[in-house]
């Protein structure tokens, strides 16, 4: 639920919830939730996919470690590879964030090379991009503005359909008001969130039959050749 501070314009804009450490200009930071996996592998997981622009691994003492980096965005996804760095803590200096596209990202693995995960597990920390989110307000503060739903479709303006070009001058972007959050509202809850649109249901509808033609076509040659087989044990 969010909260006007200025009357002046039913166009507001709102700073993303910055319940996170500030990660310096424009740009946010999430720690994550580091588990050891064996002697050579460690995953640091988030709560939520976020759409990372780069990844900082820190190490806890000085050293050196040699590291491939692995990323997924969900927890069912295949790990893709990322890049491999010397991850190091040598006399006050420490080595820089790896960049990522901003894709999402659920979590981030690391594998050494030829080295062992030293007794205290490096800090990973991921980098996202900070936002400003504009949206047009109907009526008397307070507003709900709900978030979230997988199935969803796309409802996002460009700024020009919000504001026209000629009426910047006296509305513009940086000087419209700011709506503060007040109160959490759930909505909808996990099954929202990972619900599917009706495009996303139909692909897996057609993947689904795609499936099932192929394997019953398997199984049709599969017959036929055993048919086969039988008779020419017959006549032999």
């Amino acid at each position: 639920m969010l909260n006007t501070q200025s009357q002046g314009g039913n166009v507001d804009r709102r700073k993303r919830n910055q319940r996170t450490c500030a990660g310096g200009p424009g740009r946010d930071q999430f720690e994550g939730k580091g588990e050891q996996l064996s002697t050579t592998e460690a995953q640091w997981r988030w709560t939520r996919p976020q759409p990372l622009s780069a990844v900082s691994i820190s190490l806890n003492g000085d050293g050196v470690l040699p590291v491939e980096i692995a990323w997924r965005r969900t927890e069912k996804d295949t790990w893709h590879p990322l890049k491999k760095e010397v991850i190091y803590r040598l006399e006050g200096k420490t080595s820089g964030p790896v960049s990522l596209n901003g894709d999402l990202v659920q979590a981030v693995k690391i594998t050494t090379l030829n080295a062992r995960l030293p007794e205290y597990l490096p800090s990973v920390t991921g980098h996202r991009d900070r936002y400003d989110l504009v949206f047009n307000a109907q009526g008397k503060a307070p507003y709900v503005l709900a978030w979230g739903n997988g199935a969803a479709k796309p409802a996002q303006v460009e700024p020009d359909m919000l504001i026209p070009a000629d009426l910047r001058k006296t509305y513009d972007m940086a000087n419209l008001p700011q709506a503060d959050i007040l109160d959490d509202v759930a909505l909808g809850g996990e099954g929202r969130l990972n619900a599917t649109s009706a495009g996303e249901r139909a692909s897996w509808m057609n993947a689904l039959l795609v499936w099932g033609v192929l394997i019953a076509g398997v199984l049709l040659l599969a017959g036929m050749a055993w048919r086969i087989w039988r008779e020419t044990q017959r006549k032999a």
